[in-house]
Order: structure tokens, then C-alpha cells, then sequence
């Protein structure tokens, strides 16, 4: 039965079949299995090259099973199989040529596979064959039966695994064997239609015809020099394909060619048929491919014979040029990996150039000229005005170069290389000094001019740029040793020596040259540019040498002072004094960062540690304090110069400038007098520097001048306690805490020294001062540096603390600041030491009490909830008599310590942590719920009325169902509102439902969760209303409204929503920006949709249907999607996912559960597209009816983008959870079971009574449940054709146009036949019992008839025919 289902039409039929059989193949027996062996092959033969790629890759897998059960019983059948399975290993579809591999390796261990290829050589030769020269797109599938496209597509991919395994092929086996199929080879060969497919327009074909080309140069060069006309013309004048597909084979297939045929060139013309498209190639950078053409170049060029490269000269210089205007194509400039791509060649191929050049010869003297002067100095010239090649490889690989012909000065080749490197010096310092030599330079080329010249000087400045992608690098060897026309060893990597700086003099000169050049500019012109450039020189040459010609005779004459006599005659210190400093003093100079530089290059010079301490010592007297703040950092940043630097640092004219700098600011701030722009600006960040950085763990400066300045900030915080009234203390104050909490928390001991102790309590003090103006952030976050230190002295310290309660009165509009004196006496766990000494709470208790005033107790309830827990209920009661209080900042800090603590309660009674439960009293819990539970929400569900707040709203969601259907909150109707609801409900949802659009998302949660109780209990009364209605209406369909409260929210934001979003177009991705006006009213529409869906869920079918016709009449469903398809992100794949493909399905928002927690604040800004994500599928799982009706009436390309989103990311879901909760339903039928299979999607009914047997297969599509859903009939007994026939399609109209799962509308259709079957007369209009959208019975009779018709179908009928006659009998219907 199986095997018979593999030979249907239908793709998904035989996806089944393949499946079911693999699966039958694993669990049967194998003596079982085997009885199919001889029909495998035909059948596998035909469907491993279907189509479907599913199926192809099913058969594999379905394959691979069939071979580890049947082992050694499959080689009878080898021969007829072997063709087909080697083509399948090299199908374009990677999953289903991977699925084959493993089957084969299943089949035959890795040693023994040649030996099975082989044993069929003969077999598959025979296949392939017949593919590539006899099969056509006709021939492989029926022209009547299969369309165009697809037997052209089929085709197309055969030939491509034929070709490709005929390579695969002749690349496993052995040699004797490939022998033995030379004459098949030939005959395969010598046909036209063969050489035909290098020019085929599909690129897939071309690329597997070039390599097996490649293959058969290297495995069988005879049967391609046979055919060398042929080869070489298909080959090399398809050089210049350049598809993506198509290039890396062809280039290797070139390279074989030249190697397996001496005489390709006879055989086509290179200088019109091959060259030419060469250069229109190189010239336009490779087209986008540069990092798969260019590496072949050098091999290529090698292998040219002398009779295509002469004259030597042209096809040198054209070969070059060409290659290096690539980088002018819009490719290379926009990409650093084609343009580095580029680079590499071209040093590459000059480098091979010149090696094959070396003489004296005149014209091998021309070509070195030709090199260097144009091509090498150009291309130099070209980087130094684009700072993207600058940054490239080109540098680099200029040095390597360099290096390279050094190293070949010593050797008999020594003219030739001496010349070379002569002219390149010679050329490289004209070019230099063209771009030095110029008054307003450009600084482009400048800065690469410095850095190729740091390269050249220390070539591993640049690791760090060619690290980031692995190169193929050339090593040339000597001619004599290799032969003249012999290849270069290719992808051979360099064993070099660590890089080494260029060695003659060469490099220094220019430098020197171009250092003295420069200077002229600097002092005669005062260049900024060149000053700068200076800079950088002096940075990687940081030589005697240079420092020589950058002075005049006369300025090395000054006498330096007998401290600094014995560098007297160091040219660069005498730089340092007589230039870098005076240029540093300059008071119009804003940038120095550059100059201090300079400092530290000229101070390379100096041998020994102590002449470098020397020599800062004397500039450092006279430099201003934002130079001395760069010099300090600077060295900080690098150990090398921090070990240097050190003496200075800890030497005493540093430490005592810096002492009396923070004098100076201690002063300044105590005056409240401006101090001077320096003093403010670097004053305090260099004195906390000074003070936080560590060297070997002891100071950076010396300790005593430490301990000095502590002292001084000490002594001024002291005095500016009692000068509030003097002046402005706020910003002395402020610095002073932030350099303490730079230094406390920086510095590890800090509290040994004894001005560090009296400095923190003095800060600790000032904070609880009574200080109306004076904000304290900066010394807050110093204290909480210091929790080591207060924790010693707890017990001391708490008097000071409360006698902070004056803060109370400081901080009466500031609660923020309370807050974080909050966290502060947190993080000490005062609340717990005071907590647990009786003592102390005694006395504290009785300290709030005597001051009797309420915002010191409501500060003191704040700190230490743990004391006031059993007030909580009569301060809940206090502040919903007094709502009005809750305005002051005091009191909504104190009500939402107390929500706080509400919640962490009904967290914990909610779900107790294990083992927890049995540890509690018994009558605990019931005392809870019974007495506290109700009194707290009792009191806090009016307090949300009357103060919407986020601290009461999170409070509530704990609330339970019953105190809220039995509210007692004030009556709230709304006039004209048709509800069936009872007054607490009808006033809760009135009253609660406008606060989703409150302007806080905590709060718009908070309310969602709320309602979110009640909806599951508000159909009950509308099935109660219903039911009392007539059913002798005559009209049309019955329609009811959701929650009216719920329904004005929808009809209130949608207007908002359109302005919001109606400049995005359907299918395109708004972003909304988190926590903002329009994220708020997003978030509200979005989750009373989310509540209406939770109403319809809970709704029972016939009223589903009322509820459904009116959301088709006012069309809000319809406008929620559109908005969805604006909200939704395109690929909703969940953030923080790895990179790199898994095995795993990746997570997305319809794969993981949205949390809508109101205490969420990290990732906010996917909350918004998930929630969407999560309505969408709310959508289509409780109204696919209506969604499906929405997108069937959609414009062509919304209706695509919706079918693909819906089907790539949804449908998969939707369907695997609907195929699973028919499997784990418990809801039985009498007459009827219902089964589902999850590989095939698909839910079997059986519909059993009596005599009569009925067995349905219902589909699911592959867009569900967008697409129609498919009935297909399985067996059935006694039931007559046309009977038959009205049920399935009964089923298949209640599986369509009901609003809810496929195990209800099965149910819907198990009670329509019990009717049938217990007389219930069909409706003769719709010829169904129950209807199929409001699912009522047949109740209108004809008087004349007696025939029963469904109200609907009666006024659909009557709307339709304009008549009022009976649809059967033709008489007037009363």
C-alpha cells in the first residue's frame, strides 16, 4: 500500500508515503523489509529525483533506514541502484545530498566505498551518460502533466549532478579502473552536446562542467590533451565569466589546463580571443569577485609561455595597470576585503616580475624602472590620498618588499637589487616631499606618509590590521633552483624571521629629510598640520639623528644649568626646552594632546630613568596644570612609560605642586570666589587622579603628600559646615565628595590613614546637616562606598543616622533623595541589627514617637518595613479616607513601600518556596487570605479609583476573582449601554477598562491582569439572555456586542493608531519607541484585544457567532490586522539568539510565551512586537474564521505578504499545538473518535453507529489556517453516496466558517449527524441539521409543507429571491 502511494502525483501524497515508509522500514522485522528489495530500485530510481526536494530528501532518509536494516541482502540490487545514489550525493539541495552521504557511508565503510564505486563503474557511467547526452526536459517528465517551469527545473538539476558525479566519480577510483573506462570516457568526450555545457545559460551547469574538467586534467590528462581543441577553447575563452557560481571552478580549471596541455595556446588566440577579456576584467576590479579571481593571478601569469608574454615590457605594465585600476571600481572602494584582494596580487605578481627580470639586460632594466615608477610609486601615491588603502594591506606588503630585495643585496644579484631599492628610495622621497613641501598640505596625506613610514621602521604596527583575515602568501624561490618555466610553489606560507626594520640607511634619511622639510613650515609658517605630522614622525623615530636636524647650530649652544649639564650635548632634550615647551606654554593653543607626545618621544633619547626624572622635574615647574594632567595619563595608560615615569611621580616637586594646587582649591571654594578656568577645569580631575591610581600597590605619588591633601580637603569640609550663609558651598562640596569617592573606592586600605577616617566622617556628617539648598547626590554616593567602614562602627553610628531625620525636612520635595538613602541603609543591613536589638528599637521607637510628627514615623516605616508590618492594613484605611494626602511626596513614597510589601506577600502565599509550607503555623495561611487578603484589596481597589497609581495597580493583580465580582465600588453605568452584565461586573469594566490607556505601562499591566480574571465570566450572561430571547424572530442573523467598556477602548484608539501608524505600509515594521505617548496607547489596544480574545475563548459556539457578526460589522477585527502586519517585525526571531545556525528551531515571538510583567524594565523596546506577535496568534487561534475572510478580501500584495509571514512562522505552531490538543483531549463523543497524526498533520474522525461506519481525514495546510482546510473521505459502510457526500461537505463548511479548533467544529458535526440520525430533519435550504454559523436547528415551519428551515437561511433566502414563498413547496411562508 505504501509502495503504491510512492508512485502518486501529488507532492505532499508521496512526501507521506516516504516518511511512513522509512518509518515501517525501522520498526518492522528484517526478513519483513526484505520482501520489498526487489521493488526498491525502480522506485527509488524515479522518486530520488522528484521534484520536491522534500521528497528527495525524505527518500534519503527513508533509504538510509531500508540499508541498516536489510545490510549485506542490498547487494543483489547494487547495480541498478548505484547510478542514481551517486548522482543523489550530489544534489544541488545540501540537505537531501547530505541525507544520500550518510546513507552510502551507512552502507559501506569509508576503506570499502572505491570498491563498491568501482564494482558499479560501469552501471553509473551508463546513467550519467544517458543524462547528458540523451535525457531532455520532455523526456524526464510528462509535457502533458507537468508544467513548463518545473520540467525545465528538473532537468536542469540532473544534468548538474550528473556532471558532478562523473567528477565524483573519477575522483574515488583507482587508477586501473579510470583505465579501464578510458574508451566509455572518450565516446562521452568526443560528442558536441557535451562541450556544449560550458556555454549553457544556466550558471549551475557551467560551474559543474568546469570542475569536472578540473578532475579529468588531473586524473585523466590524456583523454583532455586528446580533446585539447575543444578543452582549451571551452576553458580559456570563458575567462571571463564572472558568476558567482561559476568563477572559482572555471580559474580552476584554467590553472589545469595550462598545466595538462603544452600547446594550449595554439589552439586559441591569446592576444584577441583570452587577453583582452582578461584586462576588461582586471580593469573592473574582478566585477564583486576580487577575493576569488585575484589569487589565481600569480599562478596564471606563471604559466604563460614566453610566446604570449612578449615583449616582456607591454605585457607587463598592461597586466599592472589593469589590476590596479581595479581599485577604482565601486567594488573595491566600498569594500576592504575586495580591495585588500586586489593589494595582495598586485605585490604579488610585481614581486614575481621582478624576479623574473633580474639582469642588467637594457630591457630587463626597462621593466624594473617600468615597476617601480609606474606601478609601485603610483599606487604609493594613490594610497596616500584615500585613507582606506592606507589602512589596507598595501603598506605592509610595500615593507615586505623592501625587505625582501635587502635581503638580495648581498648576492650575486646584488646590482639589479641595489638599483631597485636606489630608485624606489629615490622616487618615494619625491613623492614625500611633494605633499611635505606645501603650505596648506593636505592631512590625509600626512598621516600616510607617518604611517607608512612607521610600518617601513616596524613592520609589526600593522599586525594587528593583517591579522583579521588569513592570506595565501608566495615564496619564491630561486630561478636556478626551480627551473625558468617552472611554477612557483603555491599556497606555501613564508617561514620568516620575526619582522625586522628596514636595515640600510635608506628610511632614516627620508625621515631626517622630511623632518627638516617640515620644521621650516613649523617655525616660519606656524603650520598646524605640520606640527602634527612632526608629532607622528618623531613618535616612531624617536632618533638622535632626527632630533640633530631639527635644531639650528646655534640652539644647541645654550647652557642648561648645573642640574641638567650632563645632557648638555642630547639633541633632543635641548628640543624638548627650546621648542616643545614653549609650545606647550602658549596660551592660544587648546590641543595639546600631540605636543605631550612629543615630550614623551624626545625623552626616549635619554639612557638612564634618572636623567628622565631630571629633565621632567624642570619643564614640569612652569607647565600649566591640564599638560601635567595629559602627561599622568598618558603614562598611566602604558606600563612601559609608567615605570619610567615613576620617579617623577613620587619625586617632590610633583607632589608638592599637586599639595598646593588643592590648597588652592580649598581656598577658592571657601571664598565662594570663580577660580580660573585652568583651576576648575583640570584642578580636581588631576588631584583625584593623583589620588586613585595605584603602582605596585602604593600610591601613584608620594604617600605623605597623599596624606597632605586628604588633610587640606579634610579641614575644608570642616570649615564649610558652618558656612552655609557665607556663600555658595554646593560646588566646593561637590568636588571634595567626588574625589573622596574616586579615592575610597579606588584605593585598598585607605581607612589606615588617619585623615581618611576623620575626612569620610566629616562627609558623613555634612550630609545629615540641615541644609535647605544644598543637594547631596555627590556625597550619597560617597558614603556608599564605605560599607565596610560603617558596618565596623554600626552601633555608633546609628544616633547620627536618626539624627538624620532632620533630612526629612530638607527633603520634602525631593523623595527621589529619600529613595536613595533607602538603598544606602539597605546595603548596610541596619534594618536587620536594629531589627534584632531589642535595645536599640526601644530607643528608636521612642525617639519617633516623642517627636510625634507623622512624616519622621513615615520615614522611619520606609527604612524598616520589617517594624511597621503590622500597621500596614491601618494605613491602608488612613490613606483611602484621606486620598487627598497622597500628593505629597511622603506619602506616595510610604504607599508604595506598603504595595511593595503587599506583593512580596501574595508572592509568597501564592506559591511558598519549598519546604517552607510545612515550617508555618497551620492557621496562617487561612488567616491570610480570610482576614487580610480581603481588607487589604478591599481598601485598595477604591484607593485605585480615586488615585491611579502603579504601586496600588501591581498590588491588585493578586486580587481575588471573588472580591471583584462582588465589588463595592461606587455604581458606574454609561447611557445608552446594552449589557446583560450584573452591576458589580458592569461597574468593574466601566470603571477599570478606560485605565488601559493610562499614560504608565506598570499600571495599563496592572489592569490588564485584573480584568484579564473576569473575562472567562462574562459569556455566562449573555448565554442566559439569549436563551430567553424568541426564537419566532424573523430577520437576520442575531448579533452581540462584546464588553460595550472594552469596545469603546478599541473604537477610542483606533483613530489614534491609524495617525500613529498609517504612514507604514502593510507588511513594513514600525518602531515604537519604549515608554512613550504612543508605546502607552499601542499597549492599551493591544492587550483589550487580548482580553476580548480571552472573552471569546470562553464563549460557547453560538454566542462565538453573534460576537463574531458584529466585529465584522464594525470591522474591528479587520483593522486590528492591518495594524498587526505594521507592529509585527519581519523576522520575529527572539533576541540574544547565537549566531550560527542549530540543530534547534530558532525561538521566535510565537514560540515563546510573552511576559507581561509590570516590574519588566529591561528589553522594553520588544515588548511591543511581541505583544503584537502574541495578538496575531490569539487571532488566528480563537478567530481563524474571521481572519481567514480578512485575508481572502486583501489586495494581491498584502495577501502574499500575510500567506508567507503566516505560513514561514506561524502555521507550524498553530498547527503542532491543534494537533496536540486533539491528541491530549480528554472530551469524548459518543459515536465518535477522533485521532490525530503529527508527521502528516492530520486528524482522523470515526464516526461509528449501528450498521454505518464514516471515517474522515481532515488536512491542515500548509498556511493554516489561513488556506482551506482539506476533507478528504477514508472508508465508509452503509451510508449512501450522496449522503456521503452532504457530510463531508458539512464537515468541511463548519471547519471553515466556525470561529474556534478543529475538535469543535468536529463536535459541531458529531451533534448535526446524532440529529440526522435521531429524525431531526435537514434544513432544505442548507441541507444541514445545525447551522453552519450561528449552529441553531431547523425551527420555521411551513404551514403548508410542514418543512423546517433555520431562520438565517430563511431570511438569506427571502433577502435574495425577493419573494416570501416557501423554497420547497412555492406557497406564501406565514
Amino acid at each position: 500500500m505504501v509502495l503504491r502511494k510512492l508512485s502518486k502525483r501529488d507532492a505532499v501524497t508521496k512526501l507521506k508515503a516516504v516518511q511512513e515508509f522509512g518509518t515501517m522500514c525501522q520498526e518492522r522485522q528484517p526478513d519483513v523489509v526484505k520482501g520489498v528489495l526487489p521493488y526498491w530500485p525502480r522506485i527509488y530510481c524515479r522518486i530520488s529525483m522528484d521534484h520536491d526536494r522534500r521528497v528527495r530528501e525524505a527518500t534519503q532518509q527513508a533509504f538510509e533506514q531500508l540499508v541498516l536494516k536489510v545490510k549485506r541482502n542490498l547487494a543483489p540490487y547494487l547495480k541498478s541502484i548505484m547510478g542514481h545514489w551517486l548522482i543523489s550525493q550530489c544534489d544541488t539541495y545540501s540537505p537531501a545530498a547530505s541525507a544520500a552521504s550518510a546513507a552510502f557511508q551507512a552502507a559501506f565503510p569509508l576503506n570499502k566505498q572505491p570498491e563498491a564505486i568501482s564494482f558499479c563503474k560501469d552501471e553509473i557511467l551508463n546513467v550519467i551518460q544517458d543524462n547528458l547526452l540523451n535525457e531532455t526536459a520532455d523526456t524526464l517528465s510528462d509535457p502533458q502533466s507537468v508544467p513548463e517551469e518545473e520540467r525545465e527545473a528538473k532537468f536542469i538539476r540532473l544534468l548538474t549532478s550528473s556532471l558532478l558525479a562523473l567528477k565524483r566519480l573519477l575522483s574515488i577510483l583507482p587508477e586501473q579502473d579510470r583505465e579501464l573506462l578510458k574508451e566509455r570516457l572518450t565516446q562521452l568526450i568526443t560528442q558536441g552536446k557535451f562541450w556544449k555545457y560550458s556555454k549553457h545559460k544556466t550558471p549551475q551547469i557551467r560551474g559543474a562542467f568546469f570542475e569536472l574538467i578540473a578532475t579529468m586534467c588531473e586524473h585523466t590528462p590524456q583523454l583532455i590533451q586528446a580533446e585539447a581543441a575543444r578543452a582549451c577553447s571551452a576553458v580559456l575563452l570563458s575567462i571571463d565569466d564572472t558568476d558567482p557560481v561559476v568563477l572559482p571552478p572555471l580559474w580552476e580549471a584554467v590553472l589545469h589546463i595550462l598545466s595538462c596541455v603544452d600547446n594550449c595556446w595554439t589552439h586559441v588566440s591569446a592576444r584577441k580571443g583570452v587577453m583582452p577579456k582578461l584586462w576588461v576584467l582586471l580593469k573592473e576590479g574582478g566585477r564583486g569577485l576580487a577575493t576569488s579571481l585575484h589569487p589565481n593571478l600569480l599562478p596564471f601569469i606563471s604559466r604563460l609561455p614566453a610566446e604570449v608574454t612578449q615583449p616582456n615590457l607591454d605585457f607587463s605594465r598592461t597586466f599592472l595597470t589593469s589590476v590596479i585600476q581595479g581599485l577604482l571600481s565601486d567594488r573595491a572602494k566600498s569594500s576592504p576585503s575586495e580591495s585588500a584582494a586586489i593589494i595582495f596580487a598586485t605585490m604579488e605578481c610585481l614581486r614575481f616580475i621582478v624576479l623574473q627580470n633580474v639582469g642588467d639586460e637594457q630591457e630587463q632594466r626597462n621593466i624594473q624602472n617600468m615597476l617601480i615608477s609606474e606601478q609601485l610609486l603610483p599606487l604609493i601615491d594613490r594610497a596616500l590620498g584615500n585613507p582606506s588603502l592606507q589602512t589596507g594591506p598595501l603598506f605592509p606588503q610595500v615593507s615586505d618588499i623592501l625587505l625582501s630585495w635587502e635581503k638580495r643585496v648581498v648576492g650575486k644579484e646584488a646590482p639589479t637589487f641595489q638599483r631597485l631599492l636606489s630608485d624606489f628610495w629615490e622616487g618615494l622621497g619625491c613623492l614625500c616631499t611633494t605633499y611635505v613641501d606645501c603650505e596648506e598640505a593636505e592631512r590625509t596625506a600626512l598621516e600616510g606618509i607617518a604611517s607608512l613610514l612607521q610600518i617601513m621602521h616596524n613592520p609589526n604596527s600593522a599586525s594587528k590590521q593583517t591579522k583579521k583575515k588569513k592570506t595565501v602568501k608566495i615564496c619564491f624561490t630561486d630561478r636556478e633552483e626551480r627551473g625558468q618555466g617552472e611554477e612557483p610553489p603555491r599556497e606555501t606560507p613564508v617561514v620568516e624571521e620575526h619582522h625586522c626594520p628596514l636595515r640600510n640607511g635608506h628610511l632614516l634619511d627620508l625621515v631626517c629629510q622630511l623632518a627638516e622639510l617640515n620644521m621650516v613650515y613649523v617655525c616660519d609658517c606656524e603650520s598646524e598640520r605640520h606640527l602634527r605630522f612632526l608629532s607622528q614622525l618623531l613618535r616612531a623615530f624617536p632618533s638622535p639623528q632626527v632630533f640633530q636636524v631639527l635644531l639650528r647650530p646655534e640652539e644647541m649652544k645654550p647652557e642648561m644649568g648645573p642640574e641638567l649639564g650632563p645632557l648638555a650635548q642630547n639633541a633632543a632634550v635641548h628640543f624638548l626646552l627650546q621648542r616643545v615647551t614653549v609650545w606647550l606654554k602658549q596660551d592660544d593653543r587648546k590641543d595639546t594632546d600631540f605636543l605631550v607626545d612629543m615630550v614623551f618621544s624626545s625623552l626616549q633619547c635619554c639612557s638612564s630613568s634618572d636623567d628622565k626624572t631630571l629633565i621632567l622635574n624642570h619643564i614640569s615647574r612652569d607647565l600649566s596644570w591640564s599638560v601635567i594632567l595629559q602627561l599622568i595619563e598618558k603614562a598611566c595608560a602604558d606600563p612601559v612609560r609608567l615605570e619610567v615615569f615613576i620617579g617623577w611621580l613620587r619625586g617632590p616637586v610633583l607632589g608638592e605642586r599637586l599639595v598646593g594646587l588643592a590648597g588652592e582649591l580649598c581656598v577658592m571654594g571657601l571664598r565662594g570666589s570663580p577660580s580660573s578656568s585652568s583651576h576648575h577645569a583640570h584642578g580636581w580631575p588631576l588631584i583625584s587622579l593623583a589620588l586613585s591610581q595605584q603602582h605596585n600597590n602604593e600610591p601613584l605619588i608620594g604617600k605623605a603628600y597623599v596624606e597632605q591633601i586628604i588633610d587640606k580637603l579634610h579641614t575644608t569640609l570642616s570649615e564649610a559646615k558652618g558656612m552655609s550663609d557665607a556663600g555658595n558651598m554646593e560646588p566646593l562640596v561637590t568636588f571634595i565628595s567626588d574625589v573622596a569617592a574616586t579615592f575610597f573606592s579606588s584605593v585598598k586600605g585607605c581607612l589606615l590613614l588617619a585623615s581618611a577616617e576623620e575626612l569620610l566622617m566629616t562627609v558623613f556628617q555634612l550630609c545629615a546637616q540641615d541644609q535647605t539648598i544644598t543637594h547631596l547626590s555627590g556625597r550619597l554616593q560617597t558614603i556608599q562606598k564605605f560599607e565596610h567602614f560603617v558596618t565596623n562602627i554600626c552601633f555608633n553610628v546609628v544616633s547620627e543616622i536618626f539624627y538624620g531625620l532632620q533630612w526629612c525636612e530638607e527633603m520634602e520635595l525631593s523623595p527621589h533623595m529619600v529613595s536613595e538613602y533607602h538603598k544606602l541603609l539597605q546595603s548596610w543591613s541596619l534594618e536587620q541589627r536594629i531589627h534584632n536589638s531589642s535595645l536599640i528599637r526601644t530607643s528608636l521607637l521612642d525617639t519617633l514617637f516623642k517627636r510625634s510628627a507623622v512624616k519622621n514615623v513615615i520615614f522611619f516605616f520606609f527604612f524598616f518595613p520589617k517594624i511597621s508590618q503590622h500597621v500596614i492594613v491601618l494605613f491602608s484605611q488612613t490613606a483611602r479616607e484621606n486620598s487627598s494626602m497622597f500628593w505629597n511626596p511622603w506619602v506616595q513614597l510610604f504607599v508604595c513601600a506598603n504595595c511593595e510589601l503587599i506583593v512580596r506577600l501574595s508572592e509568597f502565599f501564592t506559591s511558598p518556596p519549598a519546604g517552607v509550607g510545612e515550617q508555618l503555623p497551620p492557621e496562617l495561611n487561612s488567616e491570610w487570605k480570610e482576614f487580610f487578603l480581603e481588607g487589604i484589596h478591599n481598601l485598595l481597589l477604591p484607593l485605585l479609583i480615586k488615585i491611579p497609581s502603579e504601586a496600588v495597580g501591581e498590588a491588585l493583580i493578586y486580587i481575588p476573582v471573588e472580591l471583584l465580582t462582588q465589588n463595592k465600588l461606587p455604581p458606574r453605568f454609561v447611557a445608552d449601554q446594552r449589557s446583560s452584565l450584573s452591576e458589580p461586573l458592569q461597574t468593574l469594566l466601566n470603571t477599570l477598562s478606560p485605565l488601559l490607556l493610562f499614560k504608565a505601562r506598570p499600571l495599563q499591566l496592572a489592569v490588564y491582569h485584573t480584568l484579564h480574571k473576569v473575562m472567562p465570566l462574562l459569556p455566562e450572561s449573555d448565554s442566559e439572555s439569549a436563551s430567553a430571547k424568541s426564537d419566532d424572530e424573523d430577520g437576520e442573523e442575531p448579533c452581540l456586542s462584546p464588553p460595550a467598556a472594552l469596545m469603546s477602548i478599541l473604537s477610542a484608539t483606533e483613530e489614534l493608531l491609524e495617525s500613529i501608524l498609517g504612514g507604514v505600509q502593510v507588511g513594513e515594521f514600525a518602531v515604537v519607541q519604549p515608554l512613550s505617548m504612543e508605546h502607552c496607547c499601542i499597549l492599551g489596544y493591544l492587550l483589550a484585544w487580548k482580553l476580548l480574545f480571552t472573552f471569546f475563548k470562553a464563549s460557547s459556539s453560538h454566542l462565538r457567532a453573534q460576537y463574531s457578526l458584529h466585529l465584522k460589522k464594525t470591522r474591528s477585527l479587520h483593522k486590528l490586522l492591518l495594524h498587526l502586519f505594521r507592529l509585527m517585525p519581519e523576522i520575529p526571531s527572539v533576541p540574544g539568539q547565537p549566531a550560527e545556525p542549530s540543530s534547534k528551531e530558532p525561538k521566535t515571538f510565537f514560540t515563546e510565551s510573552l511576559s507581561l510583567s509590570p516590574q519588566k524594565t529591561e528589553g522594553l523596546q520588544f515588548e511591543v512586537p511581541h505583544l503584537a506577535c502574541s495578538v496575531y496568534y490569539g487571532a488566528l487561534k480563537d478567530l481563524p474564521a474571521m481572519v481567514r475572510l480578512w485575508w481572502n478580501s486583501q489586495e494581491k500584495r498584502v495577501f502574499s505578504t500575510v500567506d508567507k509571514f503566516t505560513s514561514k512562522y506561524v502555521s507550524g505552531v498553530l498547527s503542532a499545538q491543534e494537533i496536540a490538543s486533539v491528541q491530549s483531549s480528554t472530551q469524548t463523543f459518543e459515536n465518535m473518535t477522533v485521532k490525530a497524526r503529527s508527521a502528516t498533520r492530520e486528524v482522523i474522525a470515526t464516526y461509528s453507529v449501528d450498521d454505518i461506519f464514516i471515517e474522515l481525514v481532515i488536512q491542515l495546510p500548509q498556511n493554516y489556517p489561513l488556506g482551506s482546510i482539506l476533507v478528504e473521505s477514508g472508508r465508509r459502510v452503509g451510508v449512501a453516496v450522496q449522503q456521503w457526500r452532504n457530510w463531508m461537505l458539512q464537515l468541511n463548511t463548519y471547519l471553515t466558517h466556525q470561529n474556534g479548533s478543529i475538535l469543535e467544529g468536529l463536535s459541531l458535526w458529531n451533534n448535526n449527524v446524532d440529529k440526522r440520525f435521531e429524525g431531526v430533519e435537514d434544513c432544505m435550504i442548507c441541507f444541514s441539521v445545525i447551522h453552519g454559523s450561528n449552529y441553531s436547528l431547523p425551527k420555521k415551519a411551513c404551514r403548508t409543507c410542514k418543512k423546517k428551515f433555520h431562520s438565517a437561511c430563511l431570511y438569506k433566502w427571502f433577502t435574495s429571491s425577493n419573494k416570501s414563498t416557501c423554497p420547497l413547496c412555492r406557497e406564501t411562508f406565514f
